[in-house]
């Protein structure tokens, strides 16, 4: 099996007036890169409130938009949820968790979502347990072989948190572009060098470089690391749409497409 790299797209821009019109939008540019990319997976994780807000179901505007990227064979959508660094009460993230279950039974539109993304996670051994028991809260609640749990603590982990969660992936770079390459990263710190880097993701925000510089972090991410998910953005937050989208995607598409040319030297073990 041949690596493929896939797109990791916090999602929290609001989708002003995708319940009125397409053109009108907010998340109409994402709609024309993902439409544009057939061949490129993207996991969305879909955050109305920090969380999936209070009712049983979001607003119009939400229900309109996650219908339409879930109609596109190749996203995936996943629900936020906050942890509080592993403080936070089990029977609220748990609470959380079952709403986003629950937005699979809505009659008049597909806004399913396929697991969860749990955010502000902690990287602490105290804290494994807690994590543990989120995971497979999460993984109990959506029942399926498709489900995805990313956990994100943004920094790396041992082997003990990917034996403890072995169906889970973990965001273990989140962090300013000018310090990916810094001391005690997933790309740089020798002790993490043996943790499978195909269930690890990159955020990437505040990039400043080139095409070119951009063509190496996906190359350096996919082909020298095998970490399997990734996003890059020139924002300094995700609450607006990068200026390099479809040149990040393109980015993304040209390292899949160089892998998938040179099989032999890209297994996926």
């Amino acid at each position: 099996m041949v690596r493929a790299l896939q797109v990791l797209c916090p999602l929290y821009i609001y989708p002003s007036d995708c319940g009125v019109s397409r053109d009108l939008c907010a998340w109409k540019p994402l709609y024309e890169t993902l439409e544009a990319n057939p061949g490129v997976q993207f996991t969305l994780v879909i955050n109305p409130n920090s969380g999936p807000g209070d009712a049983a179901v979001p607003d119009s505007n939400y229900i309109a938009a996650v219908a339409t990227v879930n109609a596109l064979a190749n996203v995936k959508t996943v629900g936020y949820v906050r942890s509080t660094w592993g403080a936070r009460p089990v029977g609220e993230y748990q609470a959380e968790v079952t709403t986003y279950a629950n937005w699979a039974t809505y009659p008049d539109a597909n806004i399913a979502v396929h697991g969860i993304f749990v955010d502000e996670a902690n990287n602490t051994a105290s804290t494994l347990q807690y994590y543990t028991d989120f995971s497979n809260y999460a993984h109990s609640a959506f029942p399926s072989d498709d489900t995805l749990v990313v956990q994100n603590p943004g920094t790396p982990l041992d082997q003990s948190w990917f034996d403890a969660m072995p169906n889970d992936v973990f965001v273990t770079f989140e962090g300013f572009y000018a310090n990916m390459f810094n001391d005690w990263t997933a790309y740089t710190d020798s002790r993490f060098a043996d943790t499978p880097h195909q269930r690890q993701a990159s955020i990437i925000h505040s990039f400043t470089g080139s095409t070119t510089d951009l063509v190496t972090v996906t190359d350096t991410t996919a082909e020298l690391t095998d970490i399997k998910y990734i996003y890059v953005t020139t924002a300094e937050d995700y609450n607006s749409f990068p200026t390099n989208l479809d040149t990040f995607v393109a980015a993304v598409s040209g390292t899949n497409a160089w892998m998938a040319a040179n099989p032999e030297s890209y297994p996926r073990v």
